[in-house]
């Protein structure tokens, strides 16, 4: 049952694949025009806040994945690493955005 199910997700992506990295590759490079223009425009990186330092990390790890085209970028596990990366940078930005707005930006 649960290879069914494995084998349906794979068949899907691969029919689809493009689709889902180019909006990967869209998502990223909003969320990293997003946290420079909050945090490190706004000084409040240089108050020792590095937690925008670490999405900025997880999210150019997914831009360099979305970048370097490898044989892998077929495989639905692959993309799926790259997915929970982006997800961890989002973590790190609202945590971030939380932060922001309890402590005030200036």
């Amino acid at each position: 049952m649960l290879k069914n199910r494995i084998e349906i997700l794979q068949h899907a992506f691969d029919t689809d694949h493009v689709n889902y990295w180019s909006n990967l590759s869209r998502i990223n490079n909003l969320l990293v025009i997003m946290n420079i223009s909050m945090f490190f425009l706004t000084g409040l990186v240089a108050k020792g806040y590095f937690y925008t330092c670490y999405s900025l990390v997880c999210l150019g790890a997914v831009g360099m994945g979305v970048l370097v085209p490898t044989t892998m970028i077929r495989n639905l596990w692959y993309y799926w690493i790259f997915l929970v990366v982006e997800l961890s940078g989002l973590y790190f930005l609202v945590a971030s955005v939380i932060f922001w707005v309890k402590h005030g930006s200036g």
